[in-house]
Parts: C-alpha cells; sequence; structure tokens
C-alpha cells in the first residue's frame, strides 16, 4: 500500500470517529450550546481549521448571531449578518454550501474579510429551513478540498440535528410552562371566586341566621309567659334548626375557603386539618410531614391540599373507617401526597359510574393532568383505600 492509500485510510478513519463522537454526544443530553461547542472543535480539528464559528439564525430580527466560535476576535464575535449578506448570510438565503480559494473576488460578497484565503460556509438546516450557518476557515495557502467538504457537510448535518432537537426541547419547555402558568391562574381565580362565595355566605347567610336565632329566642322567652308547651316545643326545634343549618354553613365556609393554605402553608394546614377531624369527627388522624419546612410552590400546594381535602372528605363521609393517615413527601423534582384510611375500600362500581363522592376526585385527576401529574386510587390489601397524587416542581417555578 502506498504512502497516499496509508494518509488516506487514515484520514478516513479520522474523519468517522470524529463523527461517531459528535452522534454519540447528540444522543444525550439537550443542551445546545455544548453540543454546538464539540461539533465546532471537533469540525475544526478534523478539517484543520484555525478559525471556526457557528452562526444561528435569530427568527425574530432574522440576522444570523454567533452561538460559538474558535479563534475569532471579540469584535467579530458581537458583530451580526442579515440575510444576503456576506458569504454567511448567502449561504443561509440559499441553503447552499459555499467553497472558497484564494482571495474573494466575487462581486457578491463585496465587504468580506480580504484576509480569508480559504473557508468552507455551510448551511445548518432542518426539513429544508435553514436555521444557521457553520463556517470553517483556514490559513492562507491551504486550500479546502473535495474530501474536507464532505466531512464537515456531514458535521453540518450532525449540527442541523442538535439545533432542531434544542429548539424542540425549548418550544416544549416553552409549553409547559405556559400550560403550567395558565393553570395556576385559572386556580387563583377559582381561589378568588371561593373567598368571594365565603365572603358572601358568612356576610349573609350566617349573619342571617344569627339573626333569626336571636328573634326565636325571643319569641320563646316571649310565648313562655302564655303559650302552651307544644308552642314552646315547636320554636325550640326551629332554634335546633337555625344552629344545626349554621354549623354545617360554617363548615361549608371553611371548606371552600380555608385561608391557611395561603398563610401558613401546606404542611401546618393538613396538619391542622387531622387534628380538626380527630375533635369533630370518630376518627383517628395521623399525619407525616416528609417534605421538610420549605414551602412548595403555590400553585402545587393548592392542588395538593384539594386533593387531601376531597379525599378525606370521603374517608369521613363514605368510607366508614377509624383511622386515616396523610404523607406528604417531596422528592426527586415532584411533589406527593396519600391519603390512606382503613374503611370499606373503594368496591367495583357499573361501567362509566362513579363512586360516591368521587365527582371531586375526578375534577382533581383533570387538573393534575393538566399540571403534568396524576393521582391514583387503590385499595389496600389490609383493608381500606389510598388516593396518592403527584406533581412535578419544574413547571410551577
Amino acid at each position: 500500500m502506498t504512502h497516499a492509500n496509508d494518509a488516506a485510510v487514515n484520514r478516513s478513519e479520522r474523519d468517522l470517529e470524529a463523527l461517531a463522537t459528535v452522534g454519540r454526544r447528540l444522543r444525550g443530553g439537550a443542551d445546545l450550546d455544548r453540543q454546538l461547542s464539540l461539533t465546532l472543535r471537533l469540525a475544526a480539528e478534523a478539517v484543520g481549521a484555525n478559525r471556526a464559528s457557528v452562526m444561528l439564525l435569530n427568527p425574530d430580527t432574522e440576522r444570523l448571531e454567533i452561538r460559538c466560535s474558535i479563534g475569532l476576535p471579540p469584535e467579530a464575535i458581537l458583530s451580526t449578518i442579515g440575510l444576503g449578506e456576506g458569504i454567511a448570510g448567502w449561504v443561509a438565503e440559499h441553503n447552499q454550501p459555499f467553497i472558497l480559494h484564494g482571495p474573494v473576488t466575487d462581486p457578491r460578497f463585496e465587504g468580506v474579510d480580504p484576509t480569508i484565503d480559504s473557508s468552507l460556509c455551510l448551511p445548518l438546516a432542518a426539513e429544508g429551513k435553514v436555521t444557521g450557518v457553520l463556517n470553517l476557515t483556514r490559513k492562507p495557502g491551504e486550500p479546502f478540498t473535495v474530501v474536507d467538504l464532505r466531512l464537515a457537510s456531514s458535521l453540518a448535518d450532525l449540527a442541523s440535528v442538535a439545533v432542531e432537537k434544542a429548539l424542540l426541547c425549548a418550544s416544549l419547555r416553552e409549553r409547559e410552562t405556559r400550560v403550567a402558568r395558565l393553570l395556576e391562574a385559572a386556580m387563583n381565580a377559582e381561589e378568588t371566586e371561593r373567598r368571594r362565595m365565603a365572603d358572601e355566605m358568612h356576610d349573609g347567610f350566617l349573619r342571617g341566621l344569627t339573626g333569626l336565632s336571636l328573634q326565636t329566642e325571643i319569641a320563646k322567652m316571649t310565648l313562655g309567659r302564655t303559650a302552651p308547651p307544644e308552642a314552646i316545643a315547636a320554636v325550640e326545634e326551629i332554634q335546633d334548626a337555625v344552629r344545626r343549618t349554621s354549623a354545617e354553613l360554617r363548615d361549608y365556609v371553611f371548606n371552600v375557603c380555608p385561608a391557611s393554605v395561603d398563610e401558613r402553608g401546606l404542611a401546618p394546614t393538613l396538619a391542622a386539618m387531622m387534628d380538626e377531624i380527630s375533635i369533630t369527627s370518630s376518627l383517628e388522624g395521623h399525619f407525616d410531614n416528609r417534605a421538610g419546612d420549605e414551602r412548595l410552590p403555590s400553585g402545587v400546594e393548592t392542588i395538593l391540599y384539594r386533593v387531601a381535602q376531597e379525599a378525606l372528605r370521603n374517608a369521613v363521609k363514605h368510607a366508614g373507617a377509624r383511622q386515616v393517615w396523610v404523607v406528604l413527601e417531596r422528592n426527586r423534582g415532584e411533589a406527593r401526597v396519600s391519603v390512606r384510611d382503613d374503611g370499606g375500600g373503594m368496591r367495583p362500581g357499573p361501567s362509566g359510574g362513579h363512586h360516591p363522592g368521587t365527582t371531586g376526585l375526578d375534577t382533581m385527576r383533570e387538573r393534575l393532568a393538566l399540571a403534568g401529574g396524576a393521582i391514583d386510587v387503590v385499595a389496600v390489601p389490609e383493608g381500606g383505600t389510598r388516593i396518592s397524587a403527584r406533581i412535578p416542581l419544574a413547571a410551577f417555578r
């Protein structure tokens, strides 16, 4: 085998190794700058370029901006190029590679750095849409070859994949963030409406019932002098009904709008809720905070509180349980809350039907799905039901 053949084989091996290295790197991660920097460095080394850059097209300004570079002066890094301007602008506008040998004499590229003697400029494109260009320059007197152009074109194709992947990931993150913000805005609006309803109930119905209770007491005192026992008993029944209605309405107002979630945080509110359940019902409540003292994002706290509230309401009213356990956790970028009772458990119902009290959980399931979370309702082998909700934290930061 001749020396030329040996050199050609060695060159082919180096080129394949450069392509394989870039390809492996592109399979993991979506850090565009790191991937482009690696691609640019390997491309410069593979073709012997002393200056190199990757320029990306800014869709807002329609100008090419340098994203990473090797060997360029600061003033060049900060400059931008419009479509059709200079060699890079022409390549981006026409989606065609360009190879330069010798001084720039083409009138289309008037104003281009006259010291450029040998350069490659290749488009970065995905599905026919140009997203940027790859520029490679050698010292004068060392012209690029067709083999160099072929390798650089392959590396440009890989860089195009990196750009497309990063743009898709960025678009997905932006969409997820937008959905989370819309969801949080909707939840805030819902909580505001709950507060308004609670205030109206407190200032209207409860005050009216308090006044009615006073009036029935006055009527009872007045009737007590002359009225028969049956009349007094009827007034007392009215008083009892007013007291029961007032108590139920106060409970409803508290459940609709518990101010402590915003003021105190989720963990203290859940702990207080368990204490209240232990006092006002036959259930023995247990709360375990495994999330630490740091507050969760407001939207996350609101969603998980509503899930726990609905699950506990089901346990108190429908499960026939004696004990209930609530656990709040935070790990691996998500928050979780689980509610378990030792009651009768969930029983299969008609297809498409609802178990008693599960309409609220269906609403929570939909809300969690919008936020990227999920809820599970399972029968516990030792008896009872566990309702678990998990939600990612990243979108709410």
